[in-house]
């Protein structure tokens, strides 16, 4: 690493989906695939897999926009139950397309922080 990063710094780098040890090159080649290394550093991302973590985070955080607009709808009255799950299902999915490489990326990024060899 050629500057002493923190873990907060290395993980924003993982949300930016940008390499956690320059925070220049991509850590994605397509929206979930990883690349074997950086573009710009080179360092290696081979073995850092995520798996399902980055799957059950974006729930969690899609979770947390879905119900409280569920609630706001169901309170309200102001439209046919229809009209409510459009809107729901649309902001689920779009919310989950949006947030999931973003979290796919802060556990590579945290995985990679794991992984690293001290310097």
């Amino acid at each position: 690493m050629s500057d002493a990063a923190t873990t907060t710094k290395i993980l924003l780098r993982g949300a930016r989906m940008k390499c956690p040890s320059c925070g220049e090159g991509h850590i994605f080649k397509g929206y979930l695939t990883r690349e074997d290394s950086c573009p710009h550093c080179h360092e290696s991302f081979e073995g850092l897999d995520a798996d399902d973590g980055p799957a059950w985070f974006t729930i969690g955080i899609v979770a947390h926009i879905v119900v409280p607009l569920l609630i706001f709808l169901e309170r309200g009255e102001l439209m046919p139950y229809w009209q409510e799950a459009g809107i729901l299902a649309i902001v689920t999915i779009v919310s989950a397309l949006i947030f999931l490489p973003i979290s796919k990326g802060i556990f590579v990024a945290g995985l990679w922080l794991i992984n690293r060899k001290p310097a």
